[in-house]
């Protein structure tokens, strides 16, 4: 009896904890930069075969935006982001879907050591700003 009442003891403590504990997410990231290094954009993608953008951060000119809520700078949403191996592009809308806010492209280019990623990033009308990133 009293090993039984230890096991179902033990059993509900081990489901009480693995009921806390929230799912991992295994997650990469890109980061990007423009040649001057004052304009700066972090993408964190989902790991897996479809890429998955959980969260964009960018500053540019003195404006900073994320999708990240809590954190500082304009809040946006990512309206759709698509990779076809050789071009990545990602759209940010205004909280209320009203508006583009930022397009992201990125060239994608394969090597041994790290992949590169060339493009730009343009800010609602503003000319579109060079960026180099590196990261899967």
């Amino acid at each position: 009896m009293k090993i039984r009442s230890r096991l179902i003891t033990g059993l509900a403590a081990l489901t009480s904890v693995l009921a806390i504990a929230g799912p991992a997410h295994a997650t990469v990231s890109i980061s990007c930069a423009d040649m001057k290094f004052d304009s700066s954009i972090d993408i964190v993608l989902g790991a897996g075969p479809v890429p998955n953008v959980f969260s964009v951060t960018l500053s540019v000119g003195g404006r900073d935006f994320s999708t990240e809520p809590g954190l500082p700078g304009e809040p946006v949403s990512v309206a759709q982001a698509f990779d076809d191996g050789e071009l990545f592009r990602i759209d940010l809308v205004d909280v209320q879907a009203t508006r583009r806010v930022a397009a992201i492209r990125l060239l994608r280019a394969e090597h041994d050591t790290m992949p590169l990623q060339l493009g730009y990033l343009q800010i609602e009308d503003e000319p579109p700003i060079g960026i180099s990133c590196e990261g899967p």
